[in-house]
């Protein structure tokens, strides 16, 4: 349900129309990225004599869509294949005509459903992205929507509207939710000017998201029972203005979810500027070294092989739930953590513990005496390696038995001897055997930008202004 609010806002205004600038790239920078994007087509156009198909070129990314913010314009260039082209053929063509382009030494192959090729011209991201040329609806690869978002944009995004959409992603930024991509598990890009599509502005947006609650439904009025029914169990469903059988909300995390209603709350309740701001304050170990939760930290740093973001994310946090429910199982309550990484060949996990320590007996609690078989079983099991056996209140045989490890780090390095039996990614494995486990302030003789960083948030949640 989309409504109007009509209550006085002018301090929601004001700061608005203050950050409105800092969110609009400046005239100089527009005239350098339109001439990078002229350098780019110039580049894409003279090698497709080296293609076999001769693909259509479309430029697109948030500068085609005029929604990019300063400083962080991306130009994807999409080239459209026939439908008779084969995926390998597809693949192979569209990363020679990148080479030729740019140089295959200047490429960096990403992933999504298919590989696809990232550069840098004067500091300007380009994505040269194959798909196929298709009608909409016989999309064979999730690329395909791509030329079609972009026209749909085009024609149903207002030049004022494109202010609303750079102030969504400037608030998203700086709640740390803005992108798609496994390690954020945010807003996309085309999620936001979809929603700005929607609610037709910033402001209307966030005064409607700061009463969401799952689930959340936004399409259009005659499809909402219909979408509801379609994506019965999500918790919220942004349909795709391009194709009503996706939900652009589907990548999005419960977590974002909540940060963003939560933002929106606290920005209304009290308007300033910091929330869209992006902190780039350097964290150094000083930030945090009377911290006196650092105590109960434990961090695990380890070197691995590069490989694609998404997919590093991916084993990244599997692994990292696997090792927290350890943790768990084992008496060591986990209140938090945090994964961080440089994405090139080294990551860490940091825990943030209740206790990292627990006694050095535990109650093992057996079955009912009257199950004699199991009785037995339970006695012959644990006599010799019990210091007393008893039956308590409920009829239950109980044995008190010296733990097996009563501190989180030896359990954490006992883990990692066996990594894949207590469930990481096999292609990390190898690489977690040869970890380093550090507790409280040993981490801060870590020399790694992104540990400290990860430790700031972990001790000092971004959320944090929510609350004040």
């Amino acid at each position: 349900m989309i409504y109007m609010h009509t209550a006085d806002y002018s301090m929601v205004d004001r700061v608005l129309g203050e950050v409105a600038e800092q969110v609009t790239p400046s005239p100089k920078e527009i005239e350098k990225v339109d001439g990078v994007a002229k350098r780019v087509l110039e580049k894409i156009r003279g090698a497709l004599e080296f293609s076999k198909f001769g693909p259509e070129i479309i430029l697109g990314g948030s500068y085609a869509r005029n929604t990019w913010l300063p400083l962080e314009a991306d130009i994807d260039v999409f080239l459209r294949y026939p439908v008779n082209v084969t995926r390998r053929e597809l693949e192979e063509d569209s990363y020679r005509i990148s080479c030729k382009a740019f140089g295959e030494e200047n490429l960096v192959i990403r992933y999504a459903e298919h590989p696809y090729t990232e550069t840098y011209v004067d500091g300007v991201r380009v994505n040269v992205v194959p798909c196929y040329r298709v009608e909409v609806g016989n999309w064979m690869t999730a690329a395909d929507r791509s030329p079609y978002h972009l026209k749909f944009v085009k024609e149903n995004i207002t030049l004022e509207q494109t202010l609303d959409v750079r102030l969504l992603k400037r608030f998203l930024k700086s709640q740390g939710i803005y992108g798609a991509e496994i390690k954020v598990g945010g807003f996309s890009g085309y999620m936001c000017e979809t929603l700005i599509y929607r609610y037709g502005s910033f402001k209307n947006l966030i005064l409607n998201a700061a009463k969401w609650k799952p689930p959340i439904i936004v399409t259009d009025k005659d499809k909402f029972d219909e979408v509801k029914e379609k994506f019965k169990g999500d918790k919220i469903i942004i349909t795709d203005p391009v194709d009503y059988n996706r939900n652009l909300g589907k990548a999005l995390t419960i977590k974002s979810l909540a940060k963003f209603v939560l933002a929106c709350r606290s920005f209304l309740r009290k308007p300033t500027k910091e929330y869209f701001t992006v902190s780039g304050k350097k964290i150094t170990p000083k930030d945090f070294e009377d911290n006196i939760l650092l105590e109960n930290v434990i961090a695990l740093s380890f070197e691995h092989e590069k490989m694609s973001a998404d997919i590093l994310w991916g084993m990244l946090y599997k692994t990292l739930n696997h090792f927290t429910k350890q943790f768990n199982e084992n008496n060591f309550s986990v209140a938090r953590t945090v994964a961080v990484s440089d994405e090139k060949n080294w990551s860490a996990y940091l825990f943030l513990f209740e206790t990292k320590e627990v006694s050095e007996y535990e109650t093992r609690t057996g079955p009912y005496v009257f199950d004699e078989e199991n009785f037995e079983k339970f006695v012959a099991k644990n006599i010799d390696s019990s210091y007393i056996l008893w039956v308590n209140e409920d009829g239950k045989i109980c044995a008190l038995k010296k733990r097996n490890i009563s501190k989180a780090k030896n359990l954490l390095e006992g883990m990692l001897k066996e990594p894949i039996k207590y469930g990481a990614s096999r292609k990390i494995a190898e690489a977690l055997k040869s970890g380093k486990v550090y507790a409280g302030k040993e981490i801060l003789e870590v020399e790694k930008d992104e540990l400290w960083n990860g430790v700031m948030e972990l001790l000092e949640p971004g959320e944090k202004k929510y609350f004040s």
